[in-house]
């Protein structure tokens, strides 16, 4: 057996068999010359050749296999604070483009598979930082940022794990989840996809990830859902980041403490949002109180009937009925529920963070705001929503058009006024057409007492009400109703 593989070992370690051979497989065979020769060939020529291609050859298998780190740059959105530095900008299209540094992390997959089974190969584990992207996430980093990309979370849930988001906190497999990570303490809230107090179990294949930065990222809780191990580009272990990552991580032996639930200052956080409003050319909000009181009956339904819907599917209470119950109306109306415990700053960056929060409080029709912090309970444990009302006034501009119809219209009821009633003096038709001929000037009377009201409230440019919309809509069957009066009581 050795006879048949020697030519091959000879070929892959000549350099050192040939050492060999000179020294003691044939020490008294050799000429002296012979052996100086060929063992400084060896040794200088022969062996440097031989371990610069065997090196270069174990670095090639290497960075197929992945074993060696790659850096990655870390854009500026600030989702993974503080682990990453956040950006300068606010916008997040210019903030995606912004590197805030490059960090190391390990190609993945790494190792080969060989007969089903794998070899060298990474097993993601709690903790790790990964980076991934799918089609879901191309388009949601597209809306967001401006162009498709991956993202950067941490992993949270393994396969067979349990997940649930209660009270600020994530509860991993039962048990309350130490995050010195995070951003804040008990910052943690649910989304669409993972709504607060349900537990899930993740399936095989799967992992749940979130951004350190609790309140300004999107994530597994949100559109982005559960993550495939094969979107998985790039991997940087958790034991990798200490020493490295977590200087500014912080102390969470007390994020179980009521005193550490965060509170919301209303009249900082509207400072911040009439700053964003101004940086975008809009006028500031006023605060309304009423708005707040608006806000708070529908925070305390919203919990009640875990209904968040503005249409109020659930429980029929909407901002409508709310407005009316603390006597407030204006033209337009609008609501923010956000669910959970949020600083100032940290509920605006988490609304800018996503389109359509970042359109919505940046309405130019809004003019007055206010905002309530309700605590309550939902699915057995204990939450808190925050509810933002807005309200607006916008003019209806009428056209010209318009009111000259109802202009019109007026003129021609006052002129024919006096013909109709006058059918009464004539008493032989009035017997004989009583019925019509009161309908038709009690339906002239009945448009002329409407009709300049109208036409007041249009030229003072001016919403109409309730009543004025629906006389509108019955004007056309009494218009319609007099002109068929008109000609049966002309044919006579």
């Amino acid at each position: 057996m050795l006879a048949i593989f020697k030519p091959f070992l000879i070929f892959l370690f000549f350099p050192i068999y040939l050492l060999l051979e000179n020294f003691i497989f044939r020490k008294d065979e050799l000429k002296r010359g012979y052996k100086i020769f060929t063992s400084l060939l060896a040794v200088f020529i022969l062996l440097p050749i031989w371990i610069v291609i065997y090196f270069s050859a174990a670095l090639i298998i290497a960075g197929q296999l992945h074993f060696f780190k790659e850096p990655v740059a870390i854009a500026g959105s600030g989702s993974m604070y503080p682990t990453f530095p956040k950006g300068v900008e606010k916008d997040p299209k210019v903030a995606a483009k912004e590197i805030v540094g490059e960090y190391f992390a390990l190609p993945y997959p790494t190792g080969f598979n060989l007969f089903g089974k794998s070899f060298f190969s990474y097993q993601i584990s709690h903790g790790d930082i990964v980076i991934f992207e799918n089609e879901k996430v191309k388009a949601i980093t597209n809306t967001v940022y401006g162009s498709p990309s991956g993202l950067i979370k941490r992993v949270i849930a393994l396969p067979g794990d349990s997940i649930e988001i209660r009270d600020g906190l994530v509860i991993l497999n039962n048990k309350t989840l130490e995050e010195p990570y995070i951003a804040r303490a008990r910052s943690t809230f649910g989304g669409e996809f993972l709504p607060e107090c349900k537990k899930l179990v993740i399936p095989q294949d799967k992992l749940f990830v979130m951004g350190d930065n609790r309140t300004g990222s999107s994530d597994s809780r949100y559109d982005v859902q559960l993550i495939d191990f094969s979107d998985i580009t790039h991997v940087i272990p958790f034991d990798n980041q200490k020493g490295k990552l977590d200087k500014n991580w912080r102390d969470s032996t007390n994020d179980l403490l009521e005193s550490s639930k965060i509170h919301l200052d209303k009249f900082v956080y509207l400072e911040l949002l009439n700053k964003k409003r101004v940086e975008n050319g809009l006028k500031p909000l006023k605060y309304q109180p009423k708005l707040e009181l608006s806000a708070k009956l529908r925070g305390e339904i919203m919990l009640r009937f875990d209904d968040f819907s503005f249409e109020a599917s659930r429980s029929g209470y909407t901002m409508e009925k709310a407005l009316q119950d603390v006597s407030y109306s204006n033209i337009t109306w609008g609501e923010i529920p956000t669910q959970g415990y949020f600083e100032a700053e940290e509920l605006i960056e988490g609304l800018f963070e996503f389109p359509e929060g970042k359109k919505f409080l940046l309405n130019p029709d809004d003019e007055e705001f206010g905002i309530a912090q309700v605590p309550g309970e939902l699915n057995g444990c204990p939450t808190q929503v925050i509810v933002q009302h807005f309200a607006g006034y916008i003019p209806p501009n009428y056209s010209a058009k318009d009111i000259e119809s109802w202009k019109s219209l007026l003129k021609n009821l006052q002129e024919i006024k006096a013909g109709w009633q006058n059918l009464k003096d004539l008493e032989k038709f009035y017997q004989e057409e009583k019925i019509d001929v009161d309908r038709i000037n009690e339906i002239i009377q009945f448009r002329l007492n409407n009709v300049p009201r109208i036409i007041s409230r249009m030229e003072a440019n001016e919403w109409l009400t309730k009543e004025e919309l629906d006389y509108i809509k019955q004007d056309k069957n009494l218009s319609e109703e007099q002109n068929q009066i008109a000609d049966k009581l002309n044919k006579r």
